[in-house]
């Protein structure tokens, strides 16, 4: 099947999980990445401009399934465009019952299935709500690439880990009954005032919660109490009368890392979907039975048991079995509320699949959406063969600097065409786009310019943008074209005009995800000289902390000083209480003025710590961040409220808020990279082993990354040249351009566009009609059907109260000029400019009435039909489950 994961909630791991194991299972996936936030519908025209790339993807995609995270972020408009394709609409409810009244109530109708997470009483409270079951249980999932099985995989630190937060009404009363524990609990999350010395500072990547997996011998679980949001925006009458939250996200990570669980319920029964965790009513209760798990010897027993649960029950590969299940049999639906809240037990994630033809067909390893850095690269051009065309200066260090600096040094920059440059005449203001700084560069005048040097590939960069035009006269010329994403929002449309488009370091979730689905989109995790990193390799790492602060006219990052200057007399910094290590500091705008020796001797440090630059409410990591992680063996970096982006840089260094969480982090940051270094087999973290610079020169390098783009925006310039249609990519006719109306079509149609009949079905004999069946994904956007026959309106029909799914249309007549449809776009809908209906249509002939005359004109019956509407369509054999 081919499935869309729209919007995501704030535990990435859970959708992530998901598309993998779909991938691997066989199924096509585009994920869009977070973009919403919050759980209250958003207003249409705020969402339309964060939401309508997605939705125009999504349609040219034609899914089977959207499975939706966040039901805020569709609101009703946003689901009748997602319906509109013909696909299934799923959505899960991560925070059941809680948002019931916000944005899980008022949509439960409006979804062909629905994906609960919580037991029989949430369950049983929705039917009785709906006077039906809707839907079953779904809890919590994740994989052992997110979370990995760590238990004793490093020293104990703590007796018992808890994830989560101490702050606020409806948890602060965790704190109190985690200090009264006997054993030593280590709390990792928002803990607020800390009297008691229990917080381990918060874990602000996924790798970081597996560091501290690894440290602990027993995982702590105290769920939401319902009746606690008594007085919050979340209450509604009668949410205390369903207990807690049965099994939140944290449990199945403690699962999935192999940490035996228990949990405080006051009152609580054991939990059926997961017998392995002990429920009990005190903290007390919690202290006794840790004290027989960790003397009794049943420890590693109790590991192994929760991780086969985890396999067996809460793996993303569970999942998917109960997803294909759910798709093609809705036999659930016979069952009460306590058989649906175990209803996904009976799909063990443990078994084995066969091979998935699908994935066999996939993207080869070597066509990764991700740039890979460590691929060889063409290190020497036989000639100056790259025009490089920037609407703004480039800035020291950022991924336009880097670019220009790696092309002229290799001997490959032809020209560099920028604000300044004699022939910027080439480039002029651009009204339409978001940036007031974007400019459109002339596509003819700048092939012309192009022509006496020696350029094949033009990289636009910096606000320069192409239309349509500009792109075509370009390729016509024989110019291959790399757009150099910044800050814009990207669009399909725009970006299908260039042979490559390529992102560079940490980037919106919502615009990563877009790119990923993208044919020709790479996502760069960052960029730095080669010079840069050659220099680096020679030096050593000198003892000391460095500390670079905010850029000049910004406030000064004191905060940040002092956490540095309080490492000083850390051993992982090279300093002893008795010997501490020199602190220095350095300005961005010092650093950019050295050389590149001179800047490899001033970062090649034991610790560095960065300022966050401020923009606005936000902050942001500095454009020497790459270039940091490169040089320091450990990079920290004040917490700051930055973007919500896909952070690969930010989850390479240290956050923290204090210099006690500073060190502790620091401490376990440094142990885990002597624990690798030293290790004869592979690090039992997996894929959260903190990376050392040496890994970070390899994903970093310039020259390895440029050569990669400008050679697969060559294949891909020559491809296109040789096939215009984009047959031989899998490229869909554009869906603003409808290829005629044929039999066996199956298209999403703009609506208010005439749709001309195939030449084969426009024409029919005397004596018969032309019949048209025509079935539609309507989802109340079509507001009638007109036929015509050029200018001349042959026929039309409105839709009934209950839309337009189905309809007939019958031609007698000869035609003056060749029929065309019409889909009518109702008058009221905010999304009309990029709403399309997937229709599918059968065309056939049939005998015209003895008694009906001689034909005349043209004419057009448009009729109900009796066979139903479009529903989610089976798709071809090679896009079925392989194991159905």
């Amino acid at each position: 099947m081919r499935i869309v994961l729209f919007d995501g909630i704030q535990e990435t791991h859970v959708a992530e999980s998901l598309a993998r194991a779909l991938t691997a299972a066989g199924h096509e996936v585009h994920h869009t990445g977070r973009f919403g936030a919050g759980y209250v519908f958003r207003d249409t025209d705020d969402l339309l401009p964060v939401v309508a790339p997605h939705l125009e993807r999504i349609a040219e995609l034609r899914p089977d399934v959207v499975l939706v995270f966040r039901p805020a972020s569709a609101p009703w408009p946003v689901l009748q465009a997602l319906r509109a394709t013909g696909a299934a609409l799923v959505a899960w409810f991560s925070d059941d019952p809680v948002l019931f009244e916000h944005s899980y109530g008022p949509v439960v109708d409006l979804y062909d299935l629905v994906l609960h997470c919580g037991g029989a009483p949430v369950l049983r409270f929705y039917e009785e709500r709906f006077g039906r079951p809707t839907g079953v249980n779904l809890p919590f999932w994740t994989d052992h690439t997110a979370f990995p099985v760590v238990h004793g995989a490093r020293p104990a630190e703590t007796d018992v880990l808890f994830l989560g937060n101490m702050v606020g009404p409806v948890r602060r009363w965790r704190y109190d009954a985690l200090a009264a524990m006997e054993h030593e609990v280590t709390v990792f999350g928002q803990v607020g005032e800390d009297p008691a010395g229990l917080g381990g500072g918060f874990l602000d990547a996924e790798h970081e919660v597996v560091q501290a997996g690894a440290r602990a011998r027993v995982a702590l679980n105290i769920p939401q109490v319902f009746a606690d949001h008594r007085g919050q925006p979340t209450w509604f009458p009668g949410l205390d009368a369903l207990g807690a939250f049965e099994l939140p996200s944290r449990v199945i990570q403690y699962a999935a890392m192999g940490l035996p669980t228990v949990s405080v319920v006051p009152g609580g029964a054991p939990t059926p979907a997961f017998p392995e965790m002990p429920v009990v009513d005190t903290v007390q209760d919690a202290d006794r039975w840790i004290a027989h798990a960790l003397g009794s010897g049943e420890l590693e027993a109790l590991s192994a048991a929760a991780v086969d649960r985890f396999d067996r029950s809460f793996s993303a590969d569970a999942r998917v079995l109960a997803l294909e299940s759910l798709l093609q049999d809705d036999d659930w639906r016979r069952l009460d509320a306590d058989e649906r809240a175990v209803w996904f037990l009976r799909f063990d994630g443990r078994r084995p699949r066969r091979p998935a033809a699908a994935a066999a067909a996939g993207p080869a390893e070597g066509d990764r959406r991700e740039a890979d850095a460590s691929a060889p690269a063409e290190r020497i051009a036989v000639r100056a063969d790259v025009a490089v065309v920037h609407a703004r200066p480039a800035r020291r260090f950022d991924p336009l600097d880097v670019l220009l600096r790696e092309l002229a040094a290799a001997g490959r920059l032809a020209l560099a065409l920028g604000p300044d440059h004699p022939d910027a005449g080439l480039l002029a203001a651009d009204p339409t786009a978001e940036d007031p700084s974007a400019v459109r560069v002339d596509g003819a005048g700048l092939a012309d310019a192009l022509a006496g040097t020696g350029a094949r590939v033009v990289v636009l960069a910096g606000g320069a943008r192409l239309t349509a035009e500009d792109a075509d006269a370009l390729r016509a010329a024989g110019v291959a074209t790399v757009g150099l994403l910044t800050d814009e929002r990207p669009e399909p449309s725009a970006l299908a005009r260039f042979d490559l488009a390529v992102q560079v370091g940490p980037a919106p979730a919502d615009h990563a995800g877009l790119l990923r689905g993208l044919p020709n989109a790479v996502l760069s995790p960052g960029l730095v000289e080669s010079a840069l990193l050659a220099a680096l390799e020679a030096r050593p790492a000198r003892p000391g902390l460095l500390h670079v602060g905010a850029p000049e006219g910004s406030a000064p990052d004191a905060a940040g000083l002092s956490i540095l200057e309080s490492l000083a007399d850390h051993p992982a910094a090279g300093g002893r209480a008795d010997a501490p290590a020199a602190v220095e500091g350095q300005s961005p705008e010092a650093l950019a003025r050295l050389g590149h020796a001179a800047l490899a001797d001033a970062l090649r440090r034991s610790v560095l710590h960065l300022a966050p630059e401020t923009h606005g409410r936000l902050q942001a990591h500095p454009p020497i961040t790459p270039l940091a992680l490169c040089a320091a063996e450990h990079v920290l970096t004040t917490r700051h409220r930055r973007f919500r982006d896909e952070d690969a840089w930010g989850d390479a260094m240290l956050k923290a808020a204090t210099a006690q969480e500073a060190r502790l982090k620091l401490s376990r940051r440094a142990a885990d990279r002597r624990a690798a270094q030293d290790a004869a087999e592979p690090d039992a973290l997996g894929p959260a082993a903190p990376l050392g610079p040496a890994e970070h020169r390899r994903r970093f390098d310039a020259a390895a990354q440029v050569s990669d783009w400008l050679r697969r925006a060559r294949e891909r310039h020559e491809a296109r040249a040789a096939d215009p249609a984009g047959e031989a990519e899998g490229r869909r006719t554009p869906d603003d351009v409808p290829a005629p109306l044929a039999d066996g079509t199956d298209a999403l149609v703009p609506l208010d566009r005439r749709w001309p009949l195939a030449a084969e079905a426009a024409a029919w004999p005397p004596a018969r009609a032309r019949v048209l069946r025509l079935s539609l994904a309507d989802a109340g956007l079509v507001a009638g059907v007109r036929v015509w026959a050029g200018e001349e309106l042959i026929g039309e029909a409105a839709a009934g109260p209950e839309g337009l799914g189905a309809v007939d249309v019958v031609l007698t007549g000869a035609p003056s000029a060749p029929p065309a449809l019409e889909l009518v776009g109702t008058a009221g809908h905010r999304l009309r400019a990029i709403a399309r209906v997937r229709v599918r249509a059968r065309i056939g002939e049939a005998a015209r009435r003895a008694d009906a005359g001689p034909a005349g004109p043209c004419t057009a019956a448009v009729l109900p039909a009796p066979h139903p509407a479009a529903g989610p369509a089976a798709g071809p054999a090679e896009r079925t489950p392989p194991h159905a």
